[in-house]
């Protein structure tokens, strides 16, 4: 019987549930973020942070056990050149998760799973938070700055001119003269 054995199912076989977690582990180091539920992105997490420590490793005893798991080259080479690279001081935790609102079809749960920014994107956002924010100048704006602040002005003193008028002066009561619908009829068969 095995003991503390805690893994997801997924109503998968062993083959198709591994297959599925290759592919997603895959599919988020290839994108660097993937939208897929809730149990899934929690399941392919420790996937990650095991392919990112392999690349971190270097050896070749590492490079062939991340090629064992991950099946393109490619992704296994990014791992070992780019991403070994950006969590160098980062032991783990490389990825996290949004939630999403709830899938349509099912109302399953979805998450949103990418990887960490890394420190210069973290450093750029943080001196793009810094810097203070231009204030525009008058001359700059739509129609042609005091120029067009001096028509707004007149404009809305003409507009409350006019509403002050229309309360004073009181309404005219309109008449319509309402023709039978026979009548109608008659005046347009005789015409025609």
């Amino acid at each position: 019987m095995p003991h503390q054995v805690h893994q997801r199912k997924f109503s998968r076989t062993i083959d198709q549930r591994k297959a599925m977690l290759r592919n997603l582990t895959l599919s988020v180091l290839r994108y660097e973020r993937v939208k897929t539920t809730e149990a899934k992105a929690k399941e392919i997490r420790g996937q990650i942070d095991r392919m990112i420590n392999l690349g971190k490793d270097g050896s070749l005893e590492a490079r062939r056990r991340a090629a064992a798991w991950l099946p393109e080259t490619v992704i296994v080479n990014k791992v070992f050149d780019d991403l070994a690279k950006r969590y160098t001081d980062r032991a783990s935790g490389y990825t996290r998760t949004t939630r999403l609102p709830r899938r349509v079809g099912d109302n399953a749960p979805l998450t949103l799973i990418e990887l960490m920014p890394h420190d210069e994107e973290k450093k750029a956002a943080e001196t793009a938070e810094e810097k203070p924010r231009r204030r525009r100048l008058p001359s700059l704006r739509r129609g042609g700055g005091e120029k067009a602040e001096k028509a707004e002005k007149s404009e809305k003193a003409e507009k409350a001119e006019a509403k002050t008028d229309e309360k004073a002066a009181p309404k005219k009561a309109t008449t319509r003269k309402k023709v039978p619908a026979k009548a109608s009829s008659r005046s347009s068969s005789k015409e025609d």
